[in-house]
């Protein structure tokens, strides 16, 4: 800390000689081993200081980018608001309010940024970023066509016209899934002729056409493919398919054969599954049972694993006549993984009847007997097992067994039960080897691998712990860590695992890393980092703890050039801590005042747009700098104040864009939906959309919770429009409704008496006017707004005399309470 305070007094005197090279020189040695977000936003304001526009900007994103990684949102966007003062098309800061917006759930906000980062994108042909913001956006409004269709027109008359073809496939799968058949053949057409190398095309148009059954179309399409792609596999698969479609068996297995004998099922799985369902379709129309079974069996195995089971017992269903063995085991599998135990019974019945007729009463009798585990009422299976054991003397064979099997017999028993899925029976017989030879590791692993069978998780890691500990004992410690690491594999949250590896020193606890900067050292400036390396200070008088982190945050926004938000921040802490003194002194530096409480209170929470205000003027002998008392403060860029929040310019077409998310969002909005309709409101009237929100408004002048603010909201947007007769309809209807006289009923007044004014009813303005200035003289500029009117309607002063000697009797009457 004490190093930084030296170079701070050593970039300072560097500064006051001019030679802000040096200083910046000095930062960027620093920053470059200690990152810092206030420090890049000082190189930031040095190199804009010294004409490096473009260096300004690079560091103003490093410091943005630095708060947004650490967190600190607000910051983050405070400084992306300011480089778009700057720069009003920096596509990086424009896409990154957008993301912010979103994060917030403003989305007409993010779509708006967005729109603006993509035309930014687009002029300067960043083609990745231009496709990953219109992603962006077409997630946020999926279901809106009109707006997909016309950011694919903007695509394409900006140049990108791979990218509006790939846009315009997209709209066609969204018209075919919606039943909009004609609506999807067009786009799909138009995404062909638009970009005729676009891949996806082919297939996806193929399997329209193939729908469809305009069969003709299909073979063009493959025609035209094979003319630009010749050594594409997946159009020679599309042709067989055409060729199987119209009967023309031979050539389409022509094709097929070629292509497995081409294609590597590693490699390509997608078109070998699809290659080889294709021949077995053939197959089986063919009556080649046997070859069609044979081509199915990797597809079968493919759809098995993504639990599709019920497309695999519909194909499997194909076979049940001509090989029911091999359909019934399938089955099986499919059934116990299902666990349709009635299903399962009834294969495995079958499958007993078949062994029993081809001599095999030993596999008959264990399917027998796990068809009665599955479903012990199924109709007749006790009876079959009785006759068996009865004829196979299974009770004394089982005895004889017991005394004569040796430990590798018993083992083949065990695999011979797992082989045809008699896991159970499997367990009984490993179970039993478990205590007779509980050191045999050949035992363990095969309970293992059932268990994983199972999906018994915890008895999986059970025996992995057993061998563990066996192979530690012979001494085989690579092989203990291999049976460990498969046993985390299995369960990693295994509480023995946890605390085994714990006791080993496996898992170590998160090195908790301490911030380079706390607290007000961050937030205050260097000054305060400087006075950090002596003995630590009381806080200032009013200076409380439970908000030192809003005063550090208002800081930084003044130090932005952003007054408005910080003076959010103070009127805020003024409600919460009221007659705190360093808050209004804040107020005070910054040209603000605790007195304009009542309207501001509702700007705060976004009920009334705050308008823009001047940045204070500074004079020179003053010599306040903007930030850290490094460079002196800029308020003014290129004729736009700083504190002013820069919204992005839409160009024509881009601006249709956002006309056509607007119509989207009011088509899917019911009338009812007042909440919806007034955030909408609000975010069009801070767009400057001032039609759009007042339809808003009007939307939501029903909403018995807001209609106060609605009704102020669109008499704000009646006088910008200079609509100043609906301006006092709607100001007098919000003041019937207010039933407490505070300081919102008076700021609301004020605004009527201004309205009456504009109007040109003076008369009625100067009474309101009056009224207010009864309530408290020093309002706003009531008293000057008073005797002005005065002067113009020539009205007596006597009212006002009457007001002002009341305000004096209830100001002394406050005073002589107070004391």
């Amino acid at each position: 800390m004490a190093d930084k305070a030296k170079l701070f007094k050593e970039a300072q005197k560097h500064i006051s000689k001019g030679q802000i090279d040096k200083a910046i020189q000095l930062w960027e040695d620093y920053v470059l081993h200690h990152p810092d977000g206030n420090i890049y936003n000082t190189i930031g304001d040095l190199y804009y200081r010294s004409g490096k526009k473009e260096k300004a900007i690079e560091f103003f994103h490093k410091a943005a980018d630095f708060f947004h990684a650490e967190g600190f949102l607000t910051k983050a966007q405070a400084l992306y608001k300011k480089i778009l003062n700057y720069n009003p098309h920096d596509p990086r800061a424009l896409h990154n309010i957008g993301q912010m917006n979103e994060e917030k759930g403003l989305v007409t906000d993010a779509i708006k940024y967005y729109l603006a980062a993509a035309d930014a994108y687009a002029k300067a042909r960043e083609r990745d970023a231009l496709k990953e913001i219109s992603r962006k956006i077409i997630e946020l409004s999926p279901g809106n066509l009109s707006l997909r269709v016309k950011l694919a027109q903007y695509l394409q008359k900006e140049g990108f016209i791979e990218d509006a073809a790939s846009e315009y496939l997209d709209i066609g799968r969204v018209c075919e899934e919606s039943g909009d058949i004609d609506q999807a053949r067009e786009f799909y057409e138009l995404s062909l002729e638009l970009f005729p190398r676009l891949r996806d095309i082919y297939d996806v148009l193929f399997e329209f056409y193939i729908s469809q059954e305009e069969y003709e179309k299909a073979v063009e399409l493959l025609k035209k493919g094979k003319e630009l792609y010749p050594d594409l596999i997946d159009l020679d698969l599309n042709m067989a398919e055409l060729e199987k479609a119209e009967g023309a068996l031979d050539s389409a297995k022509e094709k097929l054969l070629k292509i497995l004998s081409e294609v590597s099922l590693v490699d390509q799985k997608k078109l070998y599954l699809r290659a080889s369902r294709l021949l077995a379709d053939i197959y089986l129309e063919e009556g080649k049972h046997d070859l069609a079974w044979e081509s199915y069996g990797i597809v079968l195995d493919s759809i098995m694993e993504r639990g599709d089971f019920d497309e695999a017992v519909e194909i499997l269903g194909r076979f049940r006549e001509s090989l029911p063995e091999e359909t019934a085991e399938k089955l099986i599998e499919i059934y116990r993984k299902t666990g349709e135990n009635e299903l399962l019974a009834a294969e495995l019945v079958l499958l007993g009847d078949k062994k029993l007729q081809e001599g095999d009463s030993e596999k008959a009798l264990s399917f027998y007997t796990e068809a009665e585990k599955a479903s012990p009422d199924h109709p007749g299976v006790r009876e079959k097992i009785n006759s068996l054991k009865d004829e196979l003397g299974y009770e004394e064979r089982v005895e004889e067994e017991k005394t004569e099997k040796t430990l590798d017999e018993k083992l083949g028993d065990a695999d011979i039960f797992v082989r045809y899925g008699l896991l159970d029976e499997a367990l009984d017989v490993l179970e039993k080897l478990k205590v007779e030879e509980p050191e045999n590791l050949e035992v363990h692993r095969r309970l293992k691998n059932i268990y994983l069978e199972r999906n018994d998780k915890e008895s999986a890691v059970t025996e992995c712990l057993i061998m563990a500990r066996l192979f530690e004992r012979e001494g085989r410690i690579e092989l203990k860590e291999q049976v460990l690491k498969e046993a985390f594999d299995i369960y990693p949250e295994d509480p023995r695992l946890l605390e085994l590896a714990k006791s080993e020193g496996g898992i170590s606890s998160q090195k908790e890393l301490e911030p380079e900067f706390q607290g007000s050292a961050l937030e205050e400036g260097f000054d305060a980092m400087e006075e950090e390396s002596h003995v630590a200070e009381e806080p200032p008088q009013g200076r409380l703890p439970e908000y030192s982190e809003e005063l550090a945050e208002a800081d930084f926004y003044i130090r932005q050039g952003l007054y408005d938000d910080a003076m959010t921040i103070y009127r805020r802490l003024l409600r919460t801590f009221p007659g705190n003194e360093e808050i209004k002194r804040r107020m005070e530096e910054i040209g603000g005042s605790a007195e304009e409480e009542p309207e501001d209170s509702l700007r705060e929470s976004g009920e009334v747009s705050a308008p823009v205000k001047e940045a204070p003027s500074v004079s020179e002998e003053e010599g306040e700098e903007i930030y850290e008392g490094v460079t002196e403060e800029v308020s003014e860029i290129d004729g736009t104040t700083i504190e002013e929040t820069p919204e992005p310019s839409l160009d024509t077409e881009v601006l249709e864009i956002f006309e056509e998310f607007k119509k989207g969002i009011s088509e899917e909005l019911e009338e009812e939906d007042y909440e919806t309709h007034y955030n909408l409101g609000i975010a069009y009237k801070e767009m400057g959309l001032l039609d759009d929100a007042i339809k808003e408004f009007q939307m939501a002048r029903n909403d018995p919770e807001r209609k106060i603010h609605v009704l102020t909201m669109l008499g704000i947007c009646y006088m910008e429009k200079k609509l100043y007769s609906l301006a006092i309809e709607v100001f007098s209807d919000a003041l019937k409704g207010m039933t407490e006289r505070d300081e919102s009923y008076w700021g609301l007044r004020y605004d009527l008496a201004e309205a009456y004014e504009k109007h040109g009813d003076l008369k009625n303005a100067l009474n309101h006017y009056i009224e207010v200035y009864g309530w408290n003289s020093s309002f706003r500029n009531v008293s000057d707004r008073v005797n002005q009117l005065r002067q113009n309607t020539g009205e007596t002063g006597d009212d006002v005399e009457v007001a002002e000697e009341e305000n004096t009797k209830k100001s002394r009457k406050d005073r002589i309470s107070y004391i």
